[in-house]
């Protein structure tokens, strides 16, 4: 692709999905380019979300590739009060189950946030808070994203090693690559140069104060520029293409089948390896990972059979931009004009968008309205998996703690209450208020809510 094509994609993805700023890195045959369009410099700092996962992923195997841990030992092995709450799955979870995602846990990922109330969990404490979750599946039943179980196999590589991931990552890949713009979580990085977050909320891009991830070890923590991350995009390419090491390979193998990520481009089989998904686009293999988080997503992907790999960053969430550009930039390349991915994307988009505002609003009801404050209500609530979660009045009207944000009850007209949660998961989360315990529905997978005790 040429510059002149790459800065005119740059321009409609801005403009079609109301982008604050958009990072674009592409690798192509030993060409290279990267630059960053809209309210942002060459040297700021964008989150990496879930894409620090192909960095602890990449980590653990090499680890094993040297003999010191082994994929396929169960976590006990090395960390040995490792505890969940099926136990077949406590004594047989591996490194491999972990990186794959096959747990047999739901996401739970409102529990990153819960966790956040009062004091921040330390990554052993987070990893701790796992064995409190409930599963919803067997042990290698099937592929289920988890962000609090990478962070269990984040402390399990700590005790194995006995050395700090970080730690290892920055003398292990990060000094090698020279990826000098790589920060392991935001304490790290200098604060000034991380992008400021914009969330989309009733059509309305708003930007939102920075919201850390917590200390959730190799799941989500990362930052880095276009720059840096192209080069680690382009190592993953190479290593995928070229690599002896028997454990690593296996990175790129399919571990885990699953529902491709976003399934615009027709793909016709999906899975999971370690720390990368996989799937088949115009009949060639196509590897990826993306991230998001609040206020940011990125994008990692390559393709091997045109020696090209690319990468995306903008500070906005939820945003499925950078899916568009990817299929685009891969079109490009391979000579094919017959789709317009912004504009594809962007419907669908703008569908799901509706859809899911209708829905909400079929759950509010016609005369939804924010409950009135009941004193004995208010207080701190525990749950011993999910943490924190406080009650409190806003100005005589009843709110919910989770993190670090207030979120307004709600009761429509048939006395259904609901927590409306709009920064993260953009849901209603029914909520019961019972005698000293507070039900709330935090997982939908598991259909049925988790209990929290109120605290004396």
């Amino acid at each position: 692709m040429d510059n002149s094509k790459i800065n005119h994609l740059a321009e409609t993805m801005i403009s079609k999905f109301n982008l604050p700023s958009l990072g674009i890195g592409i690798y192509h045959a030993n060409d290279r380019y990267s630059q960053v369009y809209g309210a942002a410099e060459q040297n700021s700092l964008y989150p990496l979300a879930s894409i620090s996962k192909t960095f602890l992923a990449t980590a653990i195997c090499q680890l094993a590739d040297q003999g010191k841990i082994n994929l396929d030992d169960p976590l006990k092995k090395y960390w040995t009060d490792f505890k969940l709450i099926d136990k077949q799955a406590e004594n047989h979870l591996t490194f491999r189950d972990a990186l794959s995602h096959q747990s047999g846990l739901p996401a739970h990922d409102l529990m990153r946030f819960t966790n956040m109330n009062k004091n921040d969990l330390s990554l052993k404490e987070k990893a701790e808070h796992v064995g409190y979750l409930e599963p919803n599946h067997e042990l290698r039943y099937k592929m289920q994203y988890s962000n609090l179980i990478y962070a269990v196999a984040t402390y399990a590589m700590e005790q194995a090693i006995g050395q700090d991931y970080g730690a290892y990552e920055r003398e292990n890949l990060l000094k090698p690559l020279r990826l000098n713009n790589t920060f392991i979580n935001h304490h790290e990085a200098p604060q000034t140069r991380i992008v400021k977050p914009f969330i989309r909320d009733n059509n309305l891009t708003q930007e939102v104060p920075f919201i850390a991830p917590g200390k959730v070890g190799g799941a989500s923590s990362m930052l880095a520029t276009i720059a840096d991350l192209l080069t680690w995009a382009e190592f993953q390419l190479k290593t995928q293409k070229t690599t002896s090491t028997e454990i690593t390979a296996q990175r790129y193998l399919p571990q885990s089948i699953m529902a491709p990520s976003r399934n615009y481009g027709g793909a016709n089989f999906a899975a999971y390896g370690l720390g990368m998904m996989m799937e088949d686009y115009r009949g060639h293999k196509y590897f990826y990972h993306s991230g998001s988080y609040i206020g940011y997503c990125s994008f990692l992907g390559f393709v091997p059979d045109f020696d090209l790999a690319f990468v995306f960053t903008t500070n906005l969430d939820s945003t499925d931009a950078i899916f568009a550009l990817a299929y685009q930039t891969i079109d490009e390349v391979m000579g094919i004009n017959d789709t317009v991915w912004a504009d594809k994307v962007s419907k669908i988009m703008a569908n799901k968008v509706t859809t899911h505002e209708s829905h909400l609003a079929k759950l509010k009801g016609n005369a939804s309205h924010r409950f009135n404050t009941i004193q004995a209500y208010c207080g701190d609530y525990y749950h011993p998996g999910y943490g924190l979660l406080t009650v409190s009045d806003d100005n005589g009207y009843l709110v919910v703690k989770i993190g670090k944000w207030n979120y307004p009850v709600i009761v429509n007209d048939h006395a259904e209450m609901f927590v409306e949660e709009r920064l993260y998961q953009h849901e209603l989360l029914p909520i019961q208020f019972k005698a000293n315990k507070i039900l709330l529905m935090t997982e939908p997978a598991l259909n049925k809510p988790t209990i929290f005790k109120k605290q004396v």
